[in-house]
């Protein structure tokens, strides 16, 4: 299947061993009941620094690239006691989606979708319970869709980016993957927050007292009052096998008590493809002489995309206000139709095979910057291949939606559904730790609008608050400094 891009199996057995010891009876008597992720083992997506380990975001461009500090989120789940297992591939700087690396647990010839591709394939195959992805443009959702895994695609703004590889960064969303939701939802727990290192994670809100939902209410009708949003039209567009499926989720929503409301989504921002090349260009251009060593398809993006930054800067902001107008419509969707979540298909396409991309409405959820997760629905009865569905919901609003996400896996719990596994016969490359320097950064992004009455909090004085890639020794071409 070759989800794993490296593994670190001394590293695990040393970070195994110090959860073993937080989770003794003397070290909870003395420091209290360890974290509940304390001892779980997690894959990381190649865009994620961890100090003295390569990374590489699945690319020659980066071979032999050594982080030189932690991510955050990873900073945060090392504190907390998880255990690194490895990091498993993405599509090349998370750029496409399919992951061509990588073949799909439930049919090793089916593409795994992408960005995220490695990721929900390591947690779909249960090499990992627990996996890091990021999401430009369905990049978590599409891989859950397929693998038959659970992900959450947070509101902008509420993981920080710090120590990630960006893509856009105004549209990048760190997100957590999980068999269940609620397995997704108790990492999400763990990797959010404000990050002085990170500004538009001052906008977020405080995280909810306990941690967000992990289980579900259960009765007979759990989803009584609460209205889901159907977009005209997106069942008609799915293949028939995967039309049956979504019917039968939107019949569950109906069995466990909720409303289905047919509702018209904002269409999508014109004039958006400059402003996305802008921003991956500004970071792509420290390669701008090793475009060799990019694969093809990848080449041509990044050169375009260092083009565009010759663009007027009239064009950029003419792309930051289309969105602005996106994000005030979408809110208003949900406003006016007195809506809890938006239900719409997780893919388009039935059984997609490699290296061929995987497709869906998702690039609502990045554009509106609204939090979103997938769920496992069911498989197409044509291919094999799972299905997910997409819920969207109000910003901020994670908690709400992974509650409605739990009472539908309690009612109809096909998550537990599990990949027939073969051995394997390719061998993952193992990676210990070096001494790392320091390095490049990225320009720091732009928070997205504040909320209504919201008072951030503001970063300390004199913090460093440059999100940045840290890397050991720039790769040949790349200017340090350089974002």
């Amino acid at each position: 299947m070759s989800a794993w891009v490296r593994i670190y199996p001394e590293l695990a057995y040393a970070q195994a061993d110090r959860a073993a010891q937080r989770l003794s009876a003397t070290e909870v008597e003395r420091h209290g009941a360890a974290p509940l992720v304390c001892g779980l083992p997690i894959a990381l997506k190649d865009l994620f620094a961890v100090e003295g380990l390569p990374l590489t975001a699945s690319s020659r461009v980066l071979e032999g690239n050594i982080a030189a500090g932690n991510a955050t989120v990873w900073q945060r789940m090392s504190e907390a006691g998880m255990v690194l297992m490895g990091h498993a591939h993405t599509h090349e700087f998370a750029i496409g989606s399919c992951t061509p690396q990588v073949g799909n647990p439930w049919d090793t010839t089916a593409s795994v979708g992408g960005s995220s591709g490695g990721s929900a394939a390591v947690v779909a195959a249960r090499f990992a319970p627990l996996a890091t992805g990021t999401d430009t443009g369905g990049s978590i959702r599409l891989p859950a869709s397929v693998c038959g895994v659970s992900a959450i695609k947070p509101t902008y703004g509420l993981c920080s980016s710090y120590g990630v590889i960006p893509g856009i960064w105004s549209r990048d969303h760190v997100g957590s993957i999980g068999r269940s939701i609620a397995d997704a939802a108790l990492l999400l727990g763990f990797m959010a927050g404000f990050d002085p290192q990170d500004p538009v994670t001052a906008t977020a809100p405080a995280l909810p007292e306990g941690g967000y939902p992990l289980v579900a209410r259960g009765g007979r009708n759990p989803l009584a009052g609460k209205r889901f949003g159907l977009p005209s039209g997106v069942g008609e567009a799915l293949p028939g096998a995967l039309a049956t499926v979504f019917e039968g989720f939107i019949g569950l929503v109906r069995e466990l008590g909720g409303e289905i409301v047919g509702v018209e989504m904002p269409p999508l921002p014109e004039g958006m493809l400059p402003g996305d090349y802008i921003e991956a260009g500004a970071y792509h251009r420290q390669f701008s002489d090793r475009t060799a060593d990019y694969e093809p398809m990848s080449a041509a993006m990044m050169g375009g995309a260092i083009a565009m930054l010759a663009a007027p800067v009239a064009e950029y902001w003419d792309f930051q206000r289309s969105r602005a107008e996106y994000q005030r419509a979408y809110n208003r969707m949900l406003a006016d139709n007195r809506l809890d979540c938006v239900l719409l298909p997780g893919t388009k396409l039935d059984g997609v095979k490699r290296p061929e991309n995987v497709v869906g409405d998702v690039e609502w959820a990045n554009y509106s910057g609204a939090p979103a997760l997938c769920i496992p629905a069911g498989r197409s009865a044509e291919t094999g291949i799972p299905f997910g569905v997409q819920l969207g919901g109000r910003p901020w609003d994670e908690a709400g939606l992974i509650a409605l996400a739990l009472e539908l896996q309690e009612a109809q719990p096909i998550w537990r559904e599990m990949a027939p596994l073969s051995g394997a016969p390719v061998r993952s490359r193992r990676s210990r730790s070096v001494r790392p320097v320091p390095v490049p950064t990225r320009p720091t992004p732009m928070p997205p609008p504040r909320r209504s009455g919201s008072s951030p909090r503001r970063p300390p004085p004199g913090s460093d608050v440059r999100p940045g890639l840290m890397v050991s020794r720039p790769p040949r071409g790349c200017v340090r400094g350089s974002p």
